[in-house]
Parts: C-alpha cells; sequence; structure tokens
C-alpha cells in the first residue's frame, strides 16, 4: 500500500467548505427609475432648472422635449421674463403654463423685462400683451375673465396707448379664436362700461349679449342684473327674470347665488312657499367655503396685524370702500397660503393686490405710482409690477371671492337694522380682518356671527329670530363661539402697539368719521354680560378653542421690518423718554430657592459679558419728529412693554428684537430675573446712583434658556464694582453648599439604586 492514500471519509477527504459570494445589489440612478416617476419629478423643477436639466443626459432631452405636461406644470416663481430666459416663458405659456402666460403678458404690457426697440414699442407689445393674455384666459378652468383689469381705463390722452392697442388687438384675437370669442368679448365689454360714453356703453351691451351666446355666465349676470331694475315694475317679467336668474345659479355663479338669496328673503315672486324659498338660501349659506385651517407661510399674527392696519390707513385715506378693503385683505390671505414671501416683500404684496382689487371695484383706481409713493419710494415701479403678475399666477386669475360684507347684504336684506346698527356691523367686519384667527369660519358664518353681535349689543328683543335661524341655517348655539370670539378680539383684547407705544387703530380712526356716525367711539357691554345674554360660562372660549401659539420670532419680525431702502434714508425716530426709571417696576415679594438662582446665573453671565452696554440704549442721533400719516414705508416697528421689561425695535436698528410677548417658558423665567428683595434693591441703587433700566433683547445664548440679555449700567464709581462683588461672592458662597448638598444627596440616591438593581 502506497503511503499518501487516503480513503474519501470525512476524517481523511474532508469536503471543500462553499463559498459565499456577495451578490452585488445594482445601483439605482436617477436614469433608472421608470418613466412615469421620471416624469413626475421634472414636472416639479423650476423653469429656470429645465435647461440645465436636458444637458445632462440624452434620456431627460427627450422626455423634456416630448412631454408638453413637464413644461405646463413647471413653476415659475419669483423668476420674471427677460432677454435671457424669453424662451422658456414662451415655450411654456404655449404648452399650457398659466403662470407664464400671465407674466408674459404683463411684461409685455408694461414694457418691464423683455427688450423691444423704441419704434414701435406700443404697437409691438400691446400685440404682444393681448396674445398672451388670450393665452392665458383659455387656460382658466372654469373661465373666469380677469385681464380687462390691466386694460382698463384711464388710456393715455396723447401718444400711443399700449393699453389701447391691446384693446384693437383683443377684437381680431375674438374673431380668429371661436372657441374663446365668448370670454374676450367680456372682456372688452368690461372696459368699454368704464367709459362715461353713452355710445361705448351700448356696444358694451351688445358685446355682452354676444358673449353670452357663446356661453359666458359671467355676460349672462351682468345682462341680467342691467335689466333687473327695468323689471321690476312688471310683475310677470320679474317673475322669468328670477327664473333665469336661478339657473345662473345653478351653473355656479356665486354672484348669481347672492343675488338670488336676496330676491327671496326680500320677496318670494319664485312661487315658493316659505320653506322652499328659506331651503333655498340656508343652502347658499351653508354652501361657504370653509377656509382651511392653515398657517400663513413665513407670517405670523403680528405682521398681518400691522399689515392690514396699514392697509386700512390706506384706504380711509383714498376714501376706499369697505369692499375694496375686504377683497385686498382676501386676496393677501390667499396668496400666503399658497406662496411664502420674504418679510421685506410684505408690504409690497399688500398694496400691489390693493392695485388689483380697486381696479376691480371701482373707478377710481390706485394707480402704480401712486402706491409706490404710499411706501415711502421703498419699493421701485417694476417691484410693483411684478409683484402684481406673481398675485395674478398664484391666485390663477381668481381676484373676486364672497365677503362677509356679500352675506351681510342678504341679511341686512332679510331683517333690516337702523343705520346705527348698520354701521356698527360694519364697523365689526372689518375689525375682524385685523385677526387671521377668523379664517377658521366660513364668511357666511362670521357674517352671520357678526349680524347677531350687532343685535345684541343695540339691545334688539330677539336678537337671532326663528327666522334668521331658518333662512340661514345657523342656530344660535351655532353662533355662540363665534361671536364670543369677535367680541373678546375686537372689543376686548389689547390692541397692539408700535415703537411708539401708539396702538394699531387704523380701523377705529376709519369709523370715528361722521358718516359713520362715530361708531367706534360707543361703548360696548362687557364680556361678562354679554355671556350672561347668551347664557353660557365665561370660560367657554377655554374650553372650546386651544390656545394659538405665538409663532413670532426676533429674526423673523426683524427681517419684516427691515426695508430694502433702509441703509439709504434717514428716517425720523423717537427719542428715548427720560423717565426711563418709571419703565421697571420691581415686586417686593421675596425671593424663592429657583428665582434666586436665576438671579445668580444672571449676574454671573452678565459680568462676563463683553458687550458694554446694551444696543438698544443708544439714542437716536436723527432728527425730531413723528411720522403718523399712512403715507410712507411701513416701518412697522414693535414695542412690548409690561411691568418688568420694556421692549423696543426699529427697521433701521441691527439689533436683534425681542420675542412678542410671553409665552414661553424662557420669557416667564425672565420675569424672575427683575424680582429682588426690597432692602438689596435700595442699598444697590444707593451705591449705584443713577440706574437707568434700559430696552432688554433676548437671544439663545443665555445660560438661563433666554434668548439674549441686553441693558445699560451706568457705572459712576468704584463702590459700584465692590457691591456687586460682595453681591456675587455671596452667591458664589451658597452655590457652593448647594453643590455639596447635592453631590452628597446624589451619592446617597445613586447607592441606594445600586443596591436595588444588585
Amino acid at each position: 500500500m502506497k503511503v499518501g492514500v487516503h480513503c474519501r471519509c470525512s476524517s481523511c477527504y474532508p469536503a471543500p467548505t462553499k463559498r459565499r459570494v456577495k451578490k452585488r445589489i445594482p445601483v439605482k440612478t436617477l436614469l433608472t427609475l421608470p418613466e412615469d416617476v421620471l416624469l413626475y419629478i421634472l414636472q416639479c423643477l423650476s423653469a429656470e432648472d429645465l435647461p440645465s436639466v436636458r444637458l445632462v443626459h440624452s434620456r431627460l432631452r427627450d422626455l423634456i422635449d416630448s412631454h408638453t405636461s413637464v413644461w405646463a406644470r413647471a413653476r415659475f416663481q419669483d423668476v420674471w421674463p427677460s432677454p435671457e430666459n424669453i424662451w422658456i416663458f414662451e415655450r411654456a405659456a404655449h404648452s399650457g403654463n398659466f403662470g407664464a402666460a400671465v407674466k408674459l403678458g404683463i411684461a409685455y404690457l408694461y414694457n418691464e423685462g423683455p427688450s423691444v426697440s423704441d419704434e414701435g414699442r406700443a404697437e409691438v407689445c400691446g400685440e404682444k400683451a393681448s396674445h398672451y393674455f388670450s393665452l392665458a384666459e383659455s387656460l382658466r378652468i372654469p373661465p373666469e375673465p380677469f385681464t380687462w383689469l390691466f386694460i382698463r381705463p384711464p388710456w393715455s390722452p396723447t401718444g400711443s396707448c399700449c393699453k389701447a392697442v391691446v384693446f384693437e388687438s383683443m377684437k381680431q384675437e375674438s374673431l380668429a379664436w371661436p372657441s374663446m370669442k365668448g370670454i374676450l368679448l367680456h372682456c372688452l365689454a368690461r372696459v368699454l362700461l368704464l367709459f362715461d360714453d353713452e355710445d361705448k356703453r351700448n356696444k358694451a351691451l351688445a358685446m355682452l349679449e354676444e358673449s353670452s351666446k357663446h356661453g359666458c355666465l359671467q355676460s349672462s349676470f351682468l345682462l341680467w342684473d342691467s335689466t333687473r331694475k327695468m323689471a321690476i315694475s312688471d310683475p310677470g317679467r320679474y317673475l322669468q327674470s328670477l327664473r333665469t336668474l336661478r339657473d345662473y345659479a345653478t351653473k355656479g355663479c356665486w354672484e348669481a347665488q347672492l343675488a338670488l338669496a336676496r330676491a327671496c328673503v326680500s320677496r318670494n315672486q319664485l312661487g315658493l312657499e316659505q320653506k322652499g324659498c328659506s331651503d333655498l338660501v340656508s343652502q347658499i349659506f351653508q354652501s361657504s367655503a370653509l377656509n382651511k385651517p392653515s398657517k400663513l407661510n413665513g407670517v405670523n399674527n403680528f405682521m398681518r396685524y400691522i399689515l392690514v392696519d396699514w392697509l386700512v390707513e390706506v384706504a380711509t385715506m383714498k376714501d376706499f370702500s369697505s369692499l375694496t378693503l375686504h377683497i385686498t385683505v382676501s386676496c393677501v390671505d390667499r396668496y400666503l397660503l399658497v406662496s411664502c414671501v420674504d418679510k421685506t416683500r410684505l408690504q409690497l404684496l399688500g398694496i400691489a393686490c390693493m392695485v388689483i382689487c380697486t381696479r376691480y371695484t371701482s373707478k377710481e383706481i390706485l394707480t402704480i405710482r401712486e402706491a409706490v409713493w404710499l411706501t415711502d419710494n421703498t419699493y421701485k415701479y417694476e417691484d410693483l409690477v411684478r409683484m402684481m403678475g406673481e398675485v395674478i399666477s398664484v391666485l390663477e386669475g381668481k381676484i373676486r371671492m364672497p365677503t362677509i360684507l356679500d352675506y351681510g347684504e342678504v341679511l341686512l336684506s332679510l331683517c333690516s337694522l337702523e343705520k346705527r346698527s348698520e354701521n356698527l356691523f360694519k364697523y365689526i367686519c372689518e375689525l375682524s380682518l385685523l385677526h387671521t384667527n377668523f379664517s377658521l369660519f366660513s364668511p357666511a358664518l362670521l357674517a352671520s356671527a357678526a349680524f347677531l353681535l350687532t343685535r345684541i349689543l343695540h339691545g334688539y328683543a330677539l336678537p337671532w329670530s326663528f327666522q334668521l335661524s331658518e333662512f340661514t341655517g345657523f342656530s344660535l348655539q351655532d353662533l355662540t363661539i363665534s361671536v364670543l370670539s369677535l367680541h373678546k378680539k375686537c372689543f376686548h383684547d389689547e390692541v397692539p402697539k408700535d415703537n411708539r407705544s401708539m396702538s394699531l387703530t387704523g380701523v377705529q380712526q376709519r369709523f370715528e368719521d361722521d358718516s359713520y356716525q362715530q361708531i367706534s367711539k360707543e361703548k360696548v357691554m362687557a364680556f361678562s354680560e354679554l355671556c350672561a345674554i347668551l347664557e353660557v360660562e365665561e370660560d367657554i372660549l377655554c374650553k372650546s378653542e386651544p390656545p394659538l401659539a405665538n409663532t413670532k420670532s426676533a429674526g423673523d419680525i426683524h427681517a419684516f421690518l427691515t426695508s430694502p431702502s433702509s441703509k439709504n434714508k434717514r428716517r425720523k425716530e423717537e427719542h428715548i423718554p427720560e423717565d426711563r426709571d418709571n419703565l421697571l417696576v420691581t415686586p417686593t415679594a421675596e425671593l424663592s430657592a429657583q428665582e434666586e438662582t436665576l438671579l445668580g446665573d444672571f449676574l454671573d453671565w452678565s459680568l462676563s459679558c463683553s458687550s458694554s452696554g446694551y444696543e438698544g440704549d443708544q439714542e437716536s442721533e436723527t432728527e425730531e419728529g413723528d411720522i403718523t400719516i399712512p403715507v410712507g414705508m411701513l416701518d412697522l416697528e414693535a414695542t412690548c412693554s409690561n411691568d418688568h421689561v420694556c421692549c423696543s425695535v426699529s427697521s433701521e436698528d441691527e439689533s436683534c428684537l425681542p420675542e412678542l410677548g410671553v409665552n414661553n417658558e424662557g420669557a416667564k423665567e425672565c420675569k424672575g430675573i427683575f424680582r429682588t428683595r426690597k432692602s438689596s434693591l435700595q442699598k444697590t441703587r444707593e451705591s449705584l446712583g443713577d440706574f437707568s433700566s434700559g430696552y432688554s433683547s433676548v437671544n439663545a445664548t443665555s445660560p438661563i434658556g433666554l434668548s439674549e440679555v441686553s441693558g445699560t449700567i451706568r457705572r459712576n464709581s468704584n463702590s459700584t464694582v465692590s457691591v456687586l462683588a460682595q453681591v456675587l461672592s455671596k452667591k458664589n458662597h451658597r452655590q457652593d453648599v448647594r453643590r455639596q448638598i447635592k453631590r452628597k444627596n446624589g451619592a446617597e440616591h445613586s447607592g441606594e439604586e445600586m443596591g436595588i438593581s444588585f
């Protein structure tokens, strides 16, 4: 037998072990995604990114070029036509992008963006603006004409007017585009109705009739409204008119729905029973669109309050109607629910919405140059034009929406009020504009609540009758929370103040006019009395509505108050009051253990801080004066003053702003900082001499959880340092003793835990 020959048993001939081969996971890239997923991703890109994405790969280029939906859904937010990107806008507009078409039309109309030679500029720009306006109207579903707002009079009396060129060009567009003839004729008719010429008015009525035949519902309603007064004298003709109105309301025209509701509550000419009329009106009220309780993008309640108060002042100065103001605020809110705007451009958004809404509601418009002047030239002409394009693009051309006043007219037709009570109702409606919390309620519900509150405040015998409940569909219990919220927010809560400690009372001043019978000066009943009338507890709001969190932050408000022109303009500022010692109130209550610790930590931090004084203590070196008129930059400054701290911020200052309101734990601890024993305070003041409270601002670097604490202590003698050193040494001694006790207790506690665990 040869040595080395083995059997094939497991010990002599072991089988080789199998190698574990690791499976390589295929790498997923953007190009490996399915076509429908990749197409969805491309549709979410911004329009400026599409040209760059096309150059990445041939597959991406083919998808972008072959699918018009990519261009139709491309985002053009904060992008404006220019010679470099004009081809992107044109391709997207012809692919069905509403925002691109609207911005191109406005850009050519105002000659803002595209490069056009001076020779024949009005004709070239007018024809292109007409083309893109017509294209934008064709993309509205359901159709709701809006482009007449931009070409309405006044027209330029001298030279070639671009608006007139657009008007004539849209006539040709209506002939060459049969499917859009109804919408375009409606726009042309709305423009002619604004002229005082009788001949042009007759042409407008003829255009409305032609537009109505081509299926434009808005033209049909305008024709009905123009013949309504003539039909009232003939009962049979008026009955037929109401039946026609009911058909328009059934098709979805909300103007026709509200007009039908007013007709039903004033007189029953439809031949319906009382129950039928009440059901019809209540259905209109109940179908009022409920705004979703969403947070406004990038804007908190305080910023919005400042903006709306300024818009009220502008409306008062320009003598605009309450309806214009309501529609303006509605546009601002709907824009902020969808899109976000920088804090420095919030005033620009507000004045742009007012420019648009005045063109919709009245003959006297707010011109673009006048609007720029109202902001103290904070923004330029082209800034306002571009913001108007942004608003129309985001709102998709839907400017007019039902407001509280629209439903209020139905209620006044159903149950009339005295003139003074009617003014009070309008006053409550405008006060509700200041508070974003009321966006939780539908306009119909809020109008009913304001109507009920008006009747209660003026002592009507039956504030909410069975007839009101039957026609609106709201019972007294349904309106209780809304009524209490209106009373509390509008009459009970403290009005916010600006940096000069002046209350923001634009609405109150507006209704102090004799035309409103000075209704804002009327004394209002107490909240407890209102709760007694409604037979509810006074704390029912706390049980039914959770308190809204205060979302104001120092950085956000500072960015909002800072204006683009703040660096090159001098602003008149208030001098710091001389009696500043009275701004700080020191309680005489004894300190608790936690408060002593907080005070000690504050002293440690303030002495180790390298800052020599409070930034807010620097007095202004500008000339004295005060700006109280609404004309000017919206340099709205927030001042938060209480018994312990006085805070002031300025849009011209680069210092951090304090948080407004004491809603977090850090602010609660801030109150404890300034509490000290009376005897210790007097000793310290005797040593320090003149002590100034200053203005404090807060930052998150504080060891006690505060944002930032700043102030000014006037050191007049060496005794100041000695007194503070004595206080600090005593505090350190107390802390050392407490730390030793804490370590001892901690050791005992840890030993007990070790015994239990083992």
